[in-house]
């Protein structure tokens, strides 16, 4: 069996292929693999384009999605696999349950949110799977730049980096998947020095 592996990622049908690109390469890869990808559920941008490829490859895709998005009729129609529920804070509960990693890929407010949630959790001991930023051509660098302000302002300990893996390309992503291992962090860990 391999690993399972949550999907943060943009739902906008505007992106430049680039993005659409290497989320299929990803996707690719991770079915090769046997990964069962967890994500939110829509049909649309990277997040469509990934479950599409998944279900393309005959591997597994699971799906979360609140029922105001299903209202919308965003959901991807072709899930058998997809959980409805009430809130997003439930969404992001149950997105990265049981799952070894988290993969921040290109996107906007949402992606943002549920990387930045799962990270604290990550840094607080309570989220004992991988943390990463798919950072394709730099998308991240404002995000990690902001990071090294925090730890300027002595907000935000050096230690964060001890936490998140930063990755460029697909190829990276995989390995950093492949190769990471479930662990607890101390709370401590968190605190600023």
């Amino acid at each position: 069996m391999g690993k399972r592996v949550c999907v943060y990622c943009s739902s906008s049908n505007i992106l430049e292929s680039k993005y659409t690109e290497a989320a299929r390469d990803f996707a690719k890869a991770a079915s090769l693999l046997n990964y069962t990808i967890v994500c939110g559920g829509s049909m649309r941008g990277l997040m469509g384009v990934i479950i599409d490829t998944v279900l393309d490859n005959g591997t597994s895709v699971e799906g979360v999605i609140p029922g105001f998005m299903g209202e919308m009729e965003l959901q991807h129609p072709n899930m058998k696999q997809l959980e409805i529920v009430e809130t997003m804070s439930r969404r992001k509960e149950l997105l990265r349950e049981d799952t070894d990693a988290v993969v921040a890929f290109p996107g906007g407010l949402g992606t943002l949110e549920e990387f930045l949630e799962t990270y604290t959790l990550k840094r607080l001991g309570q989220y004992d799977g991988a943390v990463i930023i798919f950072n394709q051509d730099g998308f991240y660098n404002k995000l990690i730049d902001l990071f090294d302000f925090f730890v300027e302002k002595n907000c935000l300990g050096q230690n964060f980096r001890d936490s998140l893996i930063v990755v460029d390309t697909v190829e990276q992503l995989i390995d950093a998947i492949e190769n990471s291992s479930r662990s607890v962090l101390e709370a401590k860990h968190y605190l600023p020095a």
